[in-house]
């Protein structure tokens, strides 16, 4: 499991030198608002304020709000962006939410294997 978790930090900092990442909040609910974002990210540990301003957008936006995936925690999505820690993360390409999906979704089988 642990080698599936490195290698999708891997992949999300390869976007983020693509330009197609975003993160911080502000940023995040940009790109939903601008209809821009392809995938969330969120942090396991999340603080329950952000998750509670988070779900209060995916509720303006409605059909708008892209997939969202719980992965990893904070400091270890900033780092692999190379950024400081970061509670969400937007994917702004298909191709990279493509990918990014089908490798958390590996994750998710993984972890209901072992």
């Amino acid at each position: 499991m642990e080698g599936q978790k490195q290698r999708i930090l891997r992949f999300l900092g390869l976007a983020q030198r693509a330009g197609f990442v975003e993160s911080g909040f502000d940023a995040v609910v940009k790109t939903i608002y601008n209809n821009k974002a392809k995938m969330i990210i969120m942090a396991q540990d999340i603080s329950g304020n952000t998750l509670s301003k988070l779900l209060d957008v995916a509720s303006e936006v409605d059909t708008r709000m892209p997939e969202i995936y719980r992965f990893s925690d904070m400091s270890e999505l900033g780092y692999a962006i190379g950024k400081p820690a970061r509670a969400l993360l937007a994917v702004t390409d298909d191709g990279f939410r493509n990918k990014l999906s089908e490798l958390l979704e590996g994750l998710s089988d993984e972890e209901e294997r072992g």
